[in-house]
């Protein structure tokens, strides 16, 4: 079955990200409201429930962020997205480096409605990981 996340409203998309977020992490998963949020649209405190397994879940605090987009058929791999500068992705990785510098992160989640070849999710992980000192951990 094929979902049209495009279709939802961005704040719907968060929604929909936190109630996957509590089944993965736990009850404890809290949601912020729209706004600016610091690279942080949820933020876990705690020994998840089953992710990124049950027998080495993970522990500390784990940020959530959502990043919607209203167009059809948009990838990962697209430039606004990353890739450049002024991509979405390298605006997060500086929140998330002040973040885990600052020791206010152990874990990242991204979730985004578009579309991600396993190449194009290496090199954003590791990228991820290279900018802020995040250990690294493909799914």
């Amino acid at each position: 079955m094929k979902y049209q996340y495009h279709d939802l409203h961005s704040s719907q998309f968060e929604d929909l990200v936190i109630g996957i977020c509590i089944e993965l992490f736990g009850i404890g998963v809290q949601g912020f409201t729209s706004g600016t949020d610091g690279g942080r649209d949820a933020r876990f405190d705690g020994v998840a429930e089953i992710f990124p397994s049950k027998r080495e879940p993970w522990r500390g605090i784990t940020i959530i962020q959502a990043k919607h987009t209203s167009g059809i058929n948009r990838s990962f791999s697209e430039a606004d997205f990353f890739g450049n500068d002024n991509a979405q992705i390298n605006k997060e990785i500086l929140k998330v480096k002040k973040l885990y510098n600052s020791k206010e992160l152990n874990n990242y989640i991204l979730f985004a409605n578009r579309k991600l070849s396993a190449n194009k999710n290496e090199e954003i992980v590791n990228d991820i990981s290279k900018q802020t000192g995040l250990y690294v951990l493909l799914l």
